[in-house]
């Protein structure tokens, strides 16, 4: 079972509060997959790409990443390139006012805009998710360089290492 029914439940209710907010979302779309459940999609629409997949675990979880979404878009607005907790105090401001109707229908989560603010919101598995997408890359690109180089270095020297280029497959 992904969620039990009182996680999804939950999760279903924040989905509702933030609906508008994330229909006009050109940077997130949120999904559902039956194999892991709700899925936070990092896309653009200009250019037009799909790029991090992050399965949302709770309800907290969904209100942190849509209350940040919230900030950065007054962040982007304000033309400011810092992170929300060097923020002024107009942005702030601004900021708050824009949360205060979300928290208004989801005071649970009232603690998220403090964490947030302070730096202290864990929206961690984006970049640990990211992290392990870019290191299997990494090593898949390396292990091909490896075989690459080494092949091409025995070939130049075949004088050399000729009964290593004539042995079968697998029998190093």
């Amino acid at each position: 079972m992904l969620y039990t029914e009182k996680e999804k439940h939950e999760i279903e209710r924040v989905k509702e509060v933030f609906t508008e907010h994330l229909r006009q979302s050109p940077d997130f779309e949120l999904l559902w997959s039956d194999k892991v459940g709700y899925v936070w999609l990092t896309i653009g629409v200009n250019p037009l790409y799909v790029d991090t997949g992050i399965r949302i675990e709770s309800a907290a979880d969904l209100c942190g990443r849509c209350l940040d979404d919230v900030a950065t878009d007054v962040l982007y607005m304000t033309g400011n390139d810092h992170a929300l907790e060097a923020a002024d105090p107009l942005e702030l401001a601004e900021i708050k006012r824009r949360w205060e109707p979300y928290i208004n229908q989801l005071p649970d989560y009232a603690y998220l805009c403090k964490d947030l603010l302070n730096g202290k919101c864990n929206l961690s598995n984006e970049e640990s998710g990211a992290i392990r997408c870019f290191w299997h890359l990494f090593c898949r690109f390396f292990v091909n360089l490896i075989k690459k180089s080494l092949t091409i270095c025995l070939w130049q020297d075949s004088q050399k290492h000729f009964d290593f280029l004539r042995c079968k497959a697998g029998s190093l």
